[in-house]
């Protein structure tokens, strides 16, 4: 009887064995080939799962390691350092220190078309106290909402870009000054806004996630021609939306290069999906939706908001002088 039972354990233990190899190799392959984002948008979209990686690579690692002494726990478990690395910046990076505690509050959404949570996304961005809300691939009767919510917004017209994904909305709090400008270069609006503590350009920006070599190569020349549109303006100026990449992509390099990341510094912040998985949250998703600025202003303070509805998690941020 015991050796029976011998026996059937070694196909089990072969096939858990097997099931380890395809996942470390499947995470050690997406790992470098996430690092050729430039040749195909295929190997820019396996980019953005450092995170996943890192998690696959490093439980395959330990229990080849202990249980197997399998000598490919080495190679997992240097491809887990090279994610960890791409990582580490979220944690162990910061931002400038600001001159005063005044700041712009900024909220950032995709409502992906969503008619349905109105009221509860813009009593949620009063409820934050947000100077000015964009709101990407807005749809629905939004100014009806603000009046029978009672909320001290008002919403400013401005003009959207012929290239923009979807209806864009800006949200403006009464005690804000925003100034509808021509869209820049790429963007699909572009305000400035001004309070008490201090005047800021506002670029925002939501594109489509690419499904072929052409839109993806149309989304690669539209980041690279707002961000040399962005860092040709005077003044203080802040990029966000969603970008339906991760700051590790090629795609995301491109609009971002010579701008500060918003995300250094405040952890893991995942904007898509909306919902948590139990016990690990929000880990379980990617962060698509991003914050980038250039000129004499840093962002003290940065978070992700509760799912309102759309599939996106609103990005919230404040912006505050540095000089």
């Amino acid at each position: 009887m015991a050796g029976k039972n011998s026996t059937g354990a070694k196909p089990g233990r072969r096939l858990f064995s097997l099931l380890l190899f395809l996942s470390g190799t499947a995470a050690t392959l997406g790992t470098v080939f996430g690092f050729f984002g430039a040749t195909w948008w295929g190997f820019d979209r396996l980019a953005d799962l450092r995170f996943p990686y890192v998690v696959i690579l490093v439980t395959t690692a330990v229990i080849y390691g202990f249980v197997f002494r399998s000598a490919l726990s080495s190679l997992f478990l240097l491809a887990a350092v090279a994610n960890a690395v791409l990582l580490a910046p979220m944690w162990l990076a910061t931002q400038t220190a600001a001159v005063s505690t005044d700041g712009i509050r900024i909220i950032s959404l995709d409502t992906g078309e969503s008619s349905d949570q109105h009221r509860e996304i813009v009593e949620w961005i009063d409820q934050e106290h947000a100077d000015i809300a964009l709101l990407h691939n807005a749809s629905g009767d939004w100014e009806a909402t603000l009046d029978d919510s009672g909320v001290p917004y008002r919403i400013v017209a401005t003009p959207i870009a012929d290239g923009a994904t979807g209806r864009s909305l800006v949200l403006v709090h009464r005690d804000a000054a925003v100034s509808p400008l021509p869209p820049a270069p790429g963007a699909d609006l572009t305000v400035r806004v001004e309070t008490e503590a201090g005047t800021v350009t506002v670029i925002g920006i939501a594109v489509r996630n690419p499904g072929s070599t052409s839109a993806a190569d149309d989304r690669a020349e539209r980041f690279a021609t707002v961000n040399a549109a962005a860092l040709q303006m005077e003044g203080p100026v802040v990029m966000t939306g969603n970008l339906e990449t991760s700051r590790w992509s090629h795609a995301f390099g491109l609009l971002s290069e010579g701008m500060t990341n918003s995300e250094d510094g405040f952890g893991y912040t995942a904007t898509w999906p909306s919902y948590d998985w139990p016990f690990v949250g929000s880990y379980t998703g990617l962060p698509v939706d991003h914050a980038v600025y250039t000129g004499a202003i840093t962002v003290p303070y940065r978070s992700v908001g509760p799912d309102l509805g759309p599939v996106h998690r609103p990005l919230l941020f404040d912006v505050s002088h540095t000089g």
